[in-house]
C-alpha cells in the first residue's frame, strides 16, 4: 500500500476557525464572520460544515478593508443577492 504524503500548513499560514477570526477582528461574533465569508469578502476553506481561513488571507482582508464599513458592505452584497434571486 502506498503511503499518503503528510500535509502540514506553514507556520505563517495557520488555518483559523471562524471563532478565531472573530477574535482577531476585535471580538465580532462568529455569525458575522460567516456572513463576511458567504458574501465572498473573506475567502475560506470548507472542511465539511467547518470553515477555516488561512492567516495570510485574513491579513490581506484586514489590509484591503481597513477604514471601511464592513457591515455596510456585507449588507449591500446581501441585498444585491436577494434582489437577483427575486428576479
Amino acid at each position: 500500500m502506498k503511503e499518503k504524503p503528510q500535509i502540514t500548513a506553514l507556520p505563517a499560514d495557520k488555518l483559523l476557525s471562524t471563532a478565531e477570526v472573530a477574535e482577531v477582528l476585535g471580538g465580532t461574533d462568529v455569525g458575522f464572520v460567516n456572513r463576511i465569508i458567504n458574501c465572498g469578502l473573506l475567502l475560506a476553506m470548507r472542511f465539511g460544515p467547518r470553515k477555516k481561513v488561512p492567516t495570510s488571507v485574513l491579513n490581506e482582508f484586514v489590509r484591503e478593508y481597513a477604514g471601511r464599513d464592513i457591515v455596510a458592505e456585507v449588507d449591500r452584497i446581501e441585498l444585491e443577492k436577494m434582489r437577483k434571486k427575486a428576479t
